[in-house]
């Protein structure tokens, strides 16, 4: 199991969503990027009533399932530019910093050996592959 978060961000969709929820601290924030939209993403993004209403249905059962340990569900519309990349980098601060957890740094050499260790699924943290 690995170590609890204040904030996650979560970008491997859906299926992936209640595991993200689980690393995640009481009170914490989990961050999609790859989920479904709900009612805070239409209220932040302007979004008329009609909308609002709509994306809040849609996105229910992540507010449920942030509300059994008091964190919030947010979606982020992620598109490739270097704005969008500059307003990720603010969600966290000093006060909010992102954390990482490392398992293992593998030199490139060691490819077989780190994606061995991944297969295994034995890691605590991320496997590192480094190139020098």
């Amino acid at each position: 199991m690995l170590p609890a978060s204040n904030r996650v961000i979560a970008c491997m969709g859906d299926r992936e969503l209640p595991n993200e929820f689980k690393v995640l601290k009481e009170g914490g924030n989990l961050v999609s990027l790859r989920g479904m939209p709900n009612g805070r993403f239409a209220r932040r993004s302007g979004m008329p009533l009609f909308k609002r209403l709509l994306f809040q249905a849609a996105g229910r059962k992540y507010d449920r399932m942030a509300a059994v340990k008091k964190q919030t569900y947010d979606f982020l519309f992620v598109h490739e530019d270097g704005s969008q990349l500059d307003r990720i980098g603010r969600l966290f601060d000093k006060e909010n910093p992102l954390e990482t957890s490392i398992d293992t740094a593998f030199a490139f050499d060691e490819i077989n050996k780190a994606l061995d260790k991944v297969k295994q699924g034995k890691s605590k943290g991320k496997t590192i592959l480094t190139f020098e």
